[in-house]
């Protein structure tokens, strides 16, 4: 599971107004004296994450590398489901936990719940902005950076190699201004987004039309850089009954997907299921959304849904189609990521 991007992990209502409903245990930091009491402050515009054409989403933050001075506010453009982490390395994902002595792989609270103030003063340590709240896919996070020059690694824990930098200089070296620094964001981001479409033509023109042996190969995602292509390859499956599919996702994928049938039932199929502690924030264990429901080799007739677990890069499921009929699924953590295999009747 640690290995998987798992973009929007917990897009749930639910677990947005739990961390709304424990955002005021443990915060701290309100900006300091000296950070407000800079005049000639400025604010710079970081780009966490960005979407384009051909359903194509970049897991970076851009510009990469932000030069400021002490007393800064660096403000994140997040869009969709990225966390704000400054520190050495990135968190764990996943932790295991034990509720009356078993084992339970559940969200670590050390990225689900923040532990800075948005609008707060940075002087130093590890802090986390925490996940967004609900199904919010865009929103802001805005730090001033309260420190000695120097550089500061942070990190996207949801998305492994999301990385940026940030270099604070002395106040008498001269760093580009906040439009400077923008441009150079979006020139970034448009330079990833651009690659992927491209390299999504390409997916398409390899894609199978066709079973080959009894199965029907689909490729899932794939990537260019730290853009993600997330689409199905090919999305139309025309196979006969009796005949299976087979989703393998690309092996240089940045991100994990999923294989659900549609409609898609979160009620049903929980990505997260919140164990309530006394005295503490809830644990946030993983549920069958990203554990599945319908193990890989399953037989489906008309009428039944299916739900994968959690496919890593270069991971596979297979599912053999029995009964004829419009078996329409997608991934359920990337919207807009579709697909259908038609069964006819045997020959």
């Amino acid at each position: 599971m640690q290995s998987l991007g798992m973009r929007r992990l917990m897009k749930l209502g639910m677990v947005g107004a739990l961390i709304v409903g424990v955002m005021a245990v443990g915060l701290w930091g309100n900006r300091s004296n000296r950070a407000l009491a800079q005049d000639n402050s400025q604010t710079f515009m970081v780009y966490a994450g960005a979407f384009g054409a051909a359903n194509v989403e970049v897991y970076g933050f851009a510009p990469s590398t932000i030069k400021v001075h002490r007393g800064d506010t660096i403000m994140w453009h997040i869009a969709s489901f990225h966390n704000i982490h400054i520190g050495n390395e990135p968190a764990s994902l996943i932790t295991v936990t034990e509720v009356d002595g078993t084992p339970i792989p559940a969200l670590n609270p050390a990225v689900g719940f923040p532990s800075v103030q948005n609008g707060a003063a940075y002087t130093g340590g590890d802090v986390n902005s925490g996940l967004p709240e609900g199904e919010v896919m865009t929103g802001t996070f805005s730090l001033v950076m309260d420190v000695e020059p120097g550089t500061y690694l942070y990190f996207c824990d949801i998305h492994p190699g999301m990385t940026g930098i940030i270099e604070v200089v002395a106040d008498d070296v001269e760093i580009p201004n906040p439009a400077e620094a923008a441009a150079q964001g979006q020139a970034e981001m448009d330079e990833q987004i651009n690659a992927a479409v491209g390299k999504s033509f390409e997916l398409a023109g390899t894609a199978a039309t066709e079973a080959v042996d009894g199965v029907f190969n689909v490729t899932v995602g794939g990537s260019a850089g730290r853009a993600s292509i997330n689409l199905f390859n090919s999305a139309l499956a025309m196979i006969h009954a009796g005949e299976s599919v087979t989703w393998t996702v690309a092996a240089d994928s940045v991100e994990g997907h999923f294989v659900n049938s549609t409609p898609y039932d979160p009620a049903a199929v929980p990505d997260i299921v919140p164990i309530m502690v006394e005295g503490q924030p809830p644990i946030l264990s993983i549920g069958p959304g990203f554990l599945g429901s319908t193990p890989d080799g399953s037989e489906v007739k008309a009428g039944d849904s299916f739900n994968s677990p959690a496919l890593a890069p270069g991971q596979s499921y297979t599912l053999t189609f029995t009964e004829p009929g419009v078996y329409a699924y997608n991934c359920h953590i990337h919207p807009g990521m579709t697909g259908v295999v038609i069964v006819q009747p045997t020959m």
